[in-house]
């Protein structure tokens, strides 16, 4: 089968870890655990602050070119290597350097970038068995860890790492020839833009796009980028084709998410792509870095001989914007100061001293809000925060406690007394924005699976009186709930947590905070799993809806983003690869929508984590910024918000420099 696409693609994203989405508001969130009903529909913490807000009109005609966007960060740029870093700030900063062979809009749909067009080449009805005679042998010790240095491409299915002494798998050079012989699960082909320069004047070829995938072995993307990529191969100089290994649903916007390094780049090692390491980023984005003060700023500059100015919007097919849209980002230099603080950065504002800023306390929002002198774009996030409990230690093997633990979660007050209304509570697992190929109908999974996520003192007491009958534990149970310090949010939303369930009388609840940075190290570690604790973590998902089930809980997850406490389900394993993973949901929408509510349900009843809220993506900004729209990922705010054809978006200062 071939399908061409010579129309819509974007900045694929990536899971990203969230440090925050914004600080609480400081109302009194003690002594309000009370009823779910209510309260909250009246400041719309179903979504209406956010769903209501009107965006900015603006007419291209009035474009005012040149001037210096001044932006106030929330942290600094822990790396601006792309495969070796993983957080939102980071990427944000990247994004204004490097660019993917394709992007989309706000509402998931593809559009070629860097490749001028692209078409699914071949898909074949295999699974990972097929590489079977491709695979060599490497050992195993006793916690799964494989005795290669390897990009580990396919593990065998039925070798299990901590069983086994030595497992079957498939690395670069082994994925090669099975190509050769044409076994692979997908093809898809790139036809690349021609005359594209990087920062240094190199063009861009297919053999940059090889030299980037092969970059991203083994690096802190691997797990993300190989559970779908199998090979890449340059075809000629412009052409290159990405194989999947097995029918994927999601490879079409998962293959090519990747920010394409020069020749000179991918020849660094991982981690030396930043200029503490005195490598500059060099991209083919609109932006070149100029400065970088590590935790302090960054300034970029506009890059002259970048690719869509140089060719015109107009050579891009599929672009139907007015005639005034201009021919590449028009704000000629952005400085990006970082402050970690959210009251400062909302001071800084204030005082003029930058143009727009994230992250700033709900409260702080419905003051500039109310202001004629500031405006905020918001719109509802394709990310999440969740606390995940600790299965493999007991009584939290036994799904009625997780359950019960769940309904404890006071949902509408973290929004309302947390978040002022400003996140929608997480009534199903699923976000609106993986709606469309993540549930058959999004009413009716709200409709059944609600009353699983309600705050329910009384059933939380039932459920925990079954397992005190039938193990015989003692309560209250001990438990500490873990967070990072430095978003007052998710701090505030685990002290609700943590009250409800000293409220039950059955557990000791404490709360313990960590910096950013050991608490991740913490998290992510494989032996956290066996502390029995119940971590709480922000995470950005993708359109697509496995992100909000797989990075929580699939088996391959474990030590990587973001399956914290070893959840290891082998028949909820089977569910999430069969979403995606079968050429039947390929071919067939609906079934896979069937299938992706299969797994809401199964998770319902298995409970392993309770995702509290859906938040926002927001900017706050004076009104000198012109035309700024925020899309649903924090870590391309500000590069889709400069410049994006695909939805005829573009900002501009309407002030003197």
């Amino acid at each position: 089968m071939t399908r061409s696409h010579e129309s819509p693609d974007h900045d694929v994203n990536r899971r990203r870890l969230l440090r925050g989405m914004g600080a609480a508001g400081v109302v009194g969130v003690s002594g309000c655990l009370g009823g779910d009903g209510g309260e909250g529909e009246e400041n719309g913490s179903d979504g209406g602050r956010v769903g209501d807000r009107e965006e900015q009109e603006v007419d291209f005609a009035d474009l005012q070119e040149g001037g210096t966007l001044r932006i106030a960060a929330t942290a600094n740029v822990d790396s601006f290597d792309p495969p070796y870093s993983t957080d939102a700030q980071s990427t944000q900063a990247q994004g204004f350097v490097f660019e993917q062979l394709v992007t989309s809009d706000r509402d998931g749909n593809l559009y070629p970038w860097l490749a001028e067009a692209y078409e699914e080449v071949e898909t074949n009805d295999v699974d990972r068995t097929v590489y079977e005679e491709y695979m060599v042998s490497v050992g195993a010790n006793e916690e799964g860890v494989l005795d290669t240095e390897e990009q580990v491409i396919v593990r065998h299915p039925d070798d299990d790492p901590i069983e086994d002494d030595e497992v079957r798998v498939l690395t670069p050079e082994e994925a090669a020839a099975a190509v050769d012989d044409g076994v692979f699960g997908m093809q898809f082909r790139y036809r690349l833009r021609e005359g594209i320069q990087f920062h240094d004047g190199e063009e861009l070829t297919a053999e940059n796009v090889v030299r980037t995938a092969e970059r991203y072995e083994n690096s802190d993307l691997s797990a993300q980028t190989y559970d779908s990529l199998l090979h890449a191969r340059a075809v000629d100089e412009y052409t290159v084709d990405l194989y999947a290994q097995v029918p994927d649903a999601e490879a079409e916007r998962e293959l090519p998410g990747l920010s394409i390094h020069s020749t000179e780049q991918a020849e660094l090692e991982g981690g030396e792509l930043d200029p503490r390491q005195g490598n500059d980023p060099i991209g083919t984005g609109p932006y070149t870095l100029e400065a970088f003060e590590d935790e302090q700023y960054y300034e970029l500059a506009k890059f002259e001989e970048y690719w869509v100015e140089r060719a015109g919007v107009d050579s891009i097919d599929w672009f139907d914007g007015p005639e005034e849209y201009p021919d590449g980002p028009v704000i000629d230099e952005i400085q990006v100061e970082i402050v970690e603080d959210d009251a400062s950065r909302s001071a800084a504002l204030q005082n003029d001293e930058v143009d727009v800023t994230t992250g700033l306390e709900t409260q702080t929002l419905d003051q500039f809000d109310d202001s004629e002198n500031f405006r905020i774009a918001a719109v509802e996030a394709g990310s999440y925060d969740y606390v995940q409990y600790p299965v493999n230690v007991e009584p939290w093997d036994d799904a009625r406690l997780r359950r019960a633990v769940n309904h404890l979660v006071p949902r509408e007050n973290i929004a309302e007394n947390v978040f002022n209304g400003w996140v929608r509570p997480a009534w199903t697992d699923i976000p609106s924005i993986a709606e469309e190929s993540g549930t058959t109908d999004p009413e009716a999974l709200e409709e059944r699976l609600r009353p699983y996520n309600e705050y329910d003192p009384e059933r939380a007491d039932e459920l925990i009186g079954e397992v005190i009958d039938d193990t015989g534990i003692e309560t209250p149970i001990e438990v500490r709930l873990e967070v990072n310090a430095d978003n007052n949010d998710r701090v505030q939303m685990l002290e609700l947590i943590a009250e409800a369930m000293e409220q039950s009388g059955h557990f000791e609840a404490s709360l313990e905070t960590y910096e950013w940075n050991t608490y991740i190290a913490r998290v992510l570690d494989p032996e956290y799993q066996n502390d029995g604790h119940i971590p709480c973590i922000g995470l950005s998902g993708t359109f697509n809806p496995e992100s909000f089930c797989n990075a929580l809980h699939h088996s391959e997850n474990v030590g990587q983003c973001c399956n914290l406490n070893g959840i290891n389900d082998p028949e909820l394993d089977r569910l999430m690869d069969g979403a995606r993973y079968d050429i039947e949901v390929i071919e067939d929408e609906q079934l896979r929508a069937e299938r992706y509510d299969e797994i809401w349900q199964y998770l319902a009843d298995e409970r392993y984590s309770s995702i509290t809220h859906f938040g926002i993506t927001e900017a706050v900004m004076n009104t000198a910024v012109v035309g700024f729209r925020a899309n649903p990922f924090i870590e391309t705010l500000y590069s889709f918000a400069l410049y994006s054809p695909q939805e005829r978006q573009a900002i501009w200062l309407d002030r003197e420099e």
